[in-house]
């Protein structure tokens, strides 16, 4: 199971976690170096590893568990 990019920057949008512009900008930057956008954004600072990991999660409907928190 993987998330689509159009899944991402749908639910990326509705969060608000990032706006248009930071969107269209990690996914030209991830076109240009062959980079997944998922990983531009975290690597870019505009959203976390765990808020991303949540995200999918969320999108597959598969529960997310922190056990470095628990």
């Amino acid at each position: 199971m993987r998330v689509e990019p159009g899944q991402l920057k749908t639910f990326l949008l509705d969060a608000g976690l990032v706006n248009e512009a930071q969107f269209e900008k990690a996914q030209k930057k991830a076109e240009k170096t062959n980079q997944r956008i998922s990983d531009v954004l975290v690597s870019e600072g505009l959203i976390t590893q765990e808020e991303l990991i949540k995200l999918q999660a969320y999108i597959l409907g598969i529960p997310f568990v922190n056990l470095e928190k628990e």
